[in-house]
């Protein structure tokens, strides 16, 4: 959903004046470094972006170029002079191959897999309209530096006395055993988590793990799904839990663990927004990032102690949760001063720095209003910080692009890497040398 439009004539005075005092102080930090590396050409870009082993970018488009608007996965080349190269991977159909893809990831083997909130072989009723209930594809390169296309799975809903899910609503991932896992919107109930496991002949076998009731273990997953060291499934709900101060619930953390006979336990680590107020937060949208000690670490895009211009139930947070106990810890409020310089309505999770803090990324807020990429990170007394490394329109015309969304990468130099939504048209893909 379009977070930006939340905004209003107050905020838009109170944050050109505050750009012009401080605009310039923001863009000669010394160490930040921003750069565009593509004005894309098609709207919707995931965020999530995926390195091969050579350093270069994958990642996935709802939008296409043209009339055949189904989404794109591409390629953006790293050349050893240092520039990138945008490159059409594959454009989907709209039909049996699917549409609207959210972002990939790679099999040992090379090959790109990932899943279409539409398209494949069944219809199922979505937002007051019929659309096809969705794939799990697979993109596998050719010697001519070619990709083809194949469908690992096409989800058949609850459609004719079924019982299957219906419209992935994130990316895979996968474990050890080359197992994927995901999550859908749909499907006999208020979303589910499924797995899909390959079997010796070539062909791909789809278990649903878990279907949400809407109550009080939450509804509509969407974040992406994260795995422990045990083979546990963490993620979030974006609805239901504790109903008390939300009519439709404030979303939760939940947990998924595997058992001895392939059964799966479900259990609900967390219900934000339990007094009034949603001090801890409310409506999470992304997924949960694990430090070395197995916690987790999350945001939410709502909530929060500071007052915020925003919405009413505040401009978001970032917490920490320790599964084994459901211990919670607030470990910011974004906007805590007038002009949410250091953000507001994170919508995307949380990617580990390598130095026990994490990165992570705002849709508004920050210096212009059109978000920012910022650093939590703990000080020699423990208490959490929040740095802003970046807010973006800072250029003329929004150059450099505007609310990022989707979730930031890292290299393995720990360079940052990320899409927003507007810039340019379309949005762009964009590196920070912190």
């Amino acid at each position: 959903m379009s977070l930006v439009n939340k905004k209003t004539t107050v905020w838009h005075s109170f944050a050109m004046l505050a750009a012009s005092v401080l605009i310039g102080a923001t863009l000669s930090w010394a160490q930040p470094t921003y750069t565009v590396l593509h004005n894309l050409l098609s709207p919707g870009a995931q965020g999530g972006l995926t390195f091969d082993t050579n350093g270069n970018l994958y990642g996935a488009a709802k939008g296409s170029p043209g009339p055949l608007a189904n989404g794109t996965v591409f390629e953006l080349r790293h050349s050893k002079s240092g520039s990138w190269t945008w490159k059409l991977l594959y454009r989907f159909l709209g039909g049996s191959d699917g549409r609207e893809p959210f972002p990939v990831i790679f099999d040992s083997a090379g090959n790109l897999r990932g899943t279409t909130l539409g398209g494949g072989t069944s219809y199922c009723p979505y937002s007051n309209r019929i659309q096809t209930c969705g794939t799990v594809f697979e993109l596998n390169p050719t010697p001519k530096g070619q990709w083809t296309k194949k469908i690992l799975y096409s989800f058949t809903g609850s459609n004719n006395g079924g019982n299957d899910a219906a419209n992935p609503s994130s990316g895979l991932i996968a474990d050890d055993a080359g197992n994927l896992y995901g999550e859908t919107t749909l499907g006999m109930g208020h979303g589910t988590v499924f797995a899909l496991r390959p079997g010796p002949d070539g062909t791909w076998t789809e278990t649903v793990l878990y279907r949400f009731t809407g109550g009080a273990d939450g509804w509509s997953p969407s974040g992406g799904l994260s795995i422990g060291p045990a083979g546990n499934l963490y993620g979030t709900t974006s609805h239901g839990g504790d109903s008390t101060n939300c009519p439709l619930g404030c979303g939760t953390v939940f947990e998924l663990s595997p058992g001895p006979t392939g059964d799966w336990t479900f259990k609900t680590l967390y219900a934000f927004c339990s007094s009034s107020g949603c001090p801890d937060g409310a409506i999470p949208l992304g997924g949960m990032a694990l430090d070395s000690k197995g916690n987790l670490f999350g945001t939410t895009s709502a909530g929060g102690i500071a007052p915020c211009w925003w919405r009413d139930l505040g401009c978001g947070t970032a917490y920490k949760l320790v599964p084994e106990t459901g211990r919670f810890r607030l470990l910011h409020s974004f906007c805590p001063e007038a002009y949410c310089l250091d953000g507001a309505g994170p919508s995307s999770g949380l990617v580990p720095d390598g130095a026990g803090g994490f990165y992570g990324e705002t849709v508004v807020g920050g210096n212009r209003n059109q978000g920012t990429v910022f650093r939590l990170s703990r000080d020699a007394l423990g208490h959490w910080n929040v740095e802003s490394l970046y807010s973006f329109c800072a250029l003329d015309a929004c150059a450099d692009g505007g609310e990022p969304s989707g979730g930031v990468t890292l290299d393995s130099a720990g360079n940052i890497y990320g899409t927003t939504q507007i810039g340019h048209g379309y949005g762009v893909i964009f590196q920070i040398i912190p």
